[in-house]
């Protein structure tokens, strides 16, 4: 396939069409659950505060038997893990009557009960470190900006993926409000991963333009991107489906605690690599274009041609011989 038989960069403003259809919906969800007054996000007990055990249980048991008890006493969503005869339980801030209660009521269901770790994180501590993520993730995406302007020489190829980034990760969140999956420190791996993977996958796109405009300088910007996007494209399609499997086992198999990671793991991978080719590329193109207009306006008007008069016509038949002048006598 050629690119005259798929013009990708001509038909770019589909690709922000869709963008925008993915987009949108989510700030939608942020805004309407903030209005609800349940929050943008549900913010899971890292980053709200709450309590964490780590029990050793005498009798056998299921996570499911262990939530029974624990939504007696915690209010929201808990965190529960099994280990063999262990279990860690996360809970939202318990009052000292409630733990006592929950400890009790596992002991009668499940026999002696032995506390191998107990842990508070007060609301202040969670919303700390829910700041401390942005802010790392904030600066990871400048830390990129840096890289990509010194190894590209040139901001515009920083920018663009950036921007890249920004639709990644805009639309990673805005499906955990849509479906309003709990947002952990997991959830701050997952954007992270999601950062790291989309800017791989511009960069190799990135690295096959920049090879063609050194031997195809004089082609057209848009074809050149064009070009170097289908010379690309396979190697991108192939790589996210072979992760895509590999999450999708883990998303299936996992258990119950790593399938809200395994799911903003293949959600972000796959809006990544589209982002990669329909949008990164595309506003490279358009930036070269608004930077050609602007170009040419500030440049200044060339001066008005002299006109020079023609010579009078020779008569036919004349000496054109200049003559020589003799000296004169004294």
């Amino acid at each position: 396939m050629t690119a005259r038989t798929w013009d990708i960069i001509g038909k770019r403003r589909w690709g922000y069409a869709f963008s925008l259809l993915l987009i949108i919906p989510g700030v939608i969800a942020l805004i309407a659950n903030s209005a609800a007054g349940r929050g943008a996000l549900d913010w899971g007990v890292d980053f709200t505060g709450g309590n964490f055990f780590q029990l050793q249980m005498e009798r056998p048991f299921t996570t499911g038997q262990v939530r029974t008890v624990v939504d007696r006493f915690a209010t929201g969503q808990s965190v529960i893990q099994k280990e063999e005869q262990e279990v860690l339980i996360r809970t939202r801030p318990l009052p000292s009557e409630a733990k006592s209660g929950l400890l009790a009521a596992l002991k009668r269901e499940f026999g002696k009960v032995t506390i191998l770790r107990e842990d508070e994180v007060g609301p202040k501590i969670g919303r700390e470190l829910r700041n401390v993520a942005i802010i790392g993730v904030l600066i990871g995406l400048a830390l990129q900006v840096l890289y990509v302007s010194y190894r590209f020489k040139s901001v515009r190829f920083a920018l663009a993926a950036d921007i890249a980034l920004l639709h990644d990760l805009l639309v990673v969140v805005g499906i955990f409000a849509l479906t309003r999956k709990e947002v952990n420190t997991a959830f701050v791996a997952v954007l992270l991963t999601v950062v790291g993977y989309s800017i791989n996958d511009t960069i190799v796109v990135f690295d096959r333009i920049r090879e063609n405009l050194a031997m195809r300088g004089r082609e057209a910007f848009d074809r050149l991107v064009n070009r170097s996007l289908l010379e690309a494209l396979v190697r991108s399609i192939n790589t996210v489906l072979t992760t895509i499997l590999a999450i999708g086992a883990i998303y299936l198999f996992g258990g119950s605690t790593v399938r809200d990671f395994a799911f903003g793991l293949m959600a972000g991978i796959t809006i990544g690599a589209y982002s990669s080719v329909f949008n990164a590329s595309a506003i490279l193109v358009d930036w070269h274009r608004w930077a050609e207009r602007r170009s040419r306006r500030s440049r200044p008007e060339s001066p008005p041609e002299m006109v020079v008069a023609p010579e009078a016509p020779v008569p036919q038949g004349a000496n054109t011989t200049p003559r020589r002048r003799r000296p004169r006598r004294r």
